[in-house]
């Protein structure tokens, strides 16, 4: 079995203020460490569940946060940006059985993180995809189910896991946290460990095949920024257009298409 994994750290137990999310700041590394523990978690779970090959997509900031000698052996990890439209699902293909997500957090405009965003927290105010409010989950599940793979497991904050139960029917979920106004309320860090070792394992364990994202067959974005200078010059990307003052949007029946536009405007 081969398992893909994207990781993100704004939905790792304990992480609250954007400082711990810095690589340049002095807390940072006690929440890389956890990062690194949560996704080998991830990794154990799925070799347990008889995985043979796992990557790892590291998709935080300069993406260069896994220790992977934390990592079983059964793991290859993927660091830095290669700029593939993909972004943190790069390196998937339809040659894998099942992706997971570990550390992935709130929508823009979400109150359940203190560090919600989507895609970026310093230019975005909100995006949708068919007018529903999206966040980068949605994002990377539906690239992994353009190339047919199903999302079997996700971990990181409680508003997360409760979006994705509308739409990702049967996905194993684990919330790390509970985010209200600018404080959170996590799992001990190793309780969280444990309970995605075994969450991961379970939810590989299932028939993946009822677990693809159904894709729309037509895709309008919508990015609202959060100043009009913004919109302005990102309306010129082919095949855009301006809806207000504020906001760029673009449709497609290809979500390869829509993928390069996100990467081109944000």
């Amino acid at each position: 079995m081969k398992i893909f994994i994207s990781a993100d750290i704004e939905g790792v137990a304990g992480v609250t203020v954007p400082e711990e999310t810095n690589p340049d700041h002095k807390d940072f590394p006690k929440f890389a460490r956890r990062m690194s523990l949560e996704v080998a978690a991830a990794c154990e779970g799925a070799v347990a569940a008889g995985a043979t090959d796992i990557l790892v997509k590291d998709a935080h900031w300069h993406a260069r946060n896994i220790d992977d000698a934390l990592l079983p052996k059964e793991t290859r990890l993927h660091r830095g940006w290669s700029g593939h439209p993909q972004a943190m699902m790069d390196g998937i293909d339809e040659t894998f059985d099942a992706t997971m997500f570990v550390g992935y957090h709130a929508m823009a405009g979400s109150g359940g993180n203190p560090l919600a965003h989507t895609k970026s927290g310093g230019l975005v105010q909100k995006m949708t995809i068919n007018d529903v409010p999206t966040s980068e989950f949605r994002l990377s599940a539906f690239t992994a189910a353009m190339h047919r793979v199903p999302t079997a497991f996700l971990s990181g904050d409680q508003a997360l896991c409760d979006e994705v139960a509308g739409y990702c029917d049967g996905i194993e979920t684990y919330a790390t946290m509970e985010g209200r106004g600018t404080s959170t309320t996590s799992v001990q860090p190793e309780v969280a460990v444990d309970r995605i070792r075994k969450g991961t394992e379970k939810a590989l364990s299932g028939d993946l095949s009822k677990l693809l994202v159904d894709n729309p067959s037509r895709f309008k974005l919508a990015i609202e920024y959060k100043k009009a200078a913004l919109a302005y010059r990102r309306g010129f990307y082919p095949g855009a257009f301006v809806e207000n003052e504020n906001t760029v949007c673009f449709e497609t029946d290809d979500w390869f298409e829509a993928l390069r536009f996100v990467v081109f405007v944000i």
